[in-house]
């Protein structure tokens, strides 16, 4: 199936959902994305949020490479200890209120307590504890009051890791679909049995994201089905590609880039 016939067969479902008093946010964002371009500011705006968090960590990295001149590496120096000379640690002790905001607050919630725990261990109200004890927000930024190695890996960590959780998942869809009136009867309008399973709607939604998201920055990501059925996306930090799942077919895959643009 493709995502056309996806859409279509996911149209009644849309239409019923969409006048529901109940909240919704994830189908309703999915239903619009469905339909076609959406940006960063639409009433639910979950996943294009989540898109944007993961297009900055990108940006974060790109910008890292392209900094790297690996001739100036002194000899007998290992490539990983000369990556790790040339990041500016700096950084972290003043940070934009939006960008702090966006990745080191919400963007917590990209990780599962696995992330958290293999990382740093603790668990993710214990680094978010950290966090928000050791910034204070003064005129626009955050500053950082007590600078230590522990913080800085934190925040390095969260800035660039690629190791964050699928866009949505099965769960996530039950969790809503089971607040819509007479879903799980079938009196909610005479869906067929297999838009009333979770698994199966989950792989339509799955299916019917071939489309462009805006995000923060004017910044577009081009979401399509691969060959392996994963929901991937491309996205264009300082303007080199990087492809990355989104959504793997596999919901134990990694989502490591699949390719990465070079000067």
């Amino acid at each position: 199936m493709n995502s056309v016939e996806a859409i279509r067969n996911l149209n009644p479902f849309f239409g019923y959902i969409l006048p529901q008093p109940v909240s919704i946010p994830l189908l309703r964002e999915l239903a619009f994305l469905s339909i076609g371009t959406i940006s960063e500011g639409f009433e639910s705006d979950l996943l294009i949020r989540s898109i944007h968090r993961r297009y900055l960590r990108l940006c974060r990295l790109q910008a890292e490479l392209a900094g790297l001149d690996l001739e100036k590496a002194k000899p007998g120096v290992s490539l990983e200890d000369f990556v790790f000379s040339k990041i500016d640690f700096l950084r972290y002790r003043e940070i934009e209120e939006k960008y702090f905001d966006t990745l080191f607050l919400e963007g917590l919630k990209d990780f599962d307590e696995a992330f958290f725990k293999e990382k740093f261990y603790l668990d993710k109200k214990e680094v978010q504890s950290m966090i928000e004890t050791s910034y204070i927000k003064m005129e626009g930024v955050y500053r950082l009051q007590r600078e230590n190695s522990m913080i800085l890996s934190v925040m390095r960590t969260l800035e660039t890791s690629l190791e964050d959780l699928p866009l949505f998942t099965p769960e996530d869809i039950s969790d809503e679909v089971k607040k819509i009136p007479g879903f799980d009867d079938g009196s909610c309008g005479g869906f067929p049995p297999e838009i009333r399973n979770v698994e199966t709607l989950f792989q339509l939604l799955v299916l019917s994201l071939d489309c462009v998201v805006i995000g923060g920055e004017g910044m577009e990501t081009k979401l399509f089905i691969s060959a392996e059925g994963n929901l991937e996306g491309i996205f264009r930090p300082d303007n080199k590609p990087w492809t990355r799942i989104l959504i793997p077919m596999n919901q134990n895959a990694s989502s490591q880039p699949t390719g990465q643009g070079r000067d």
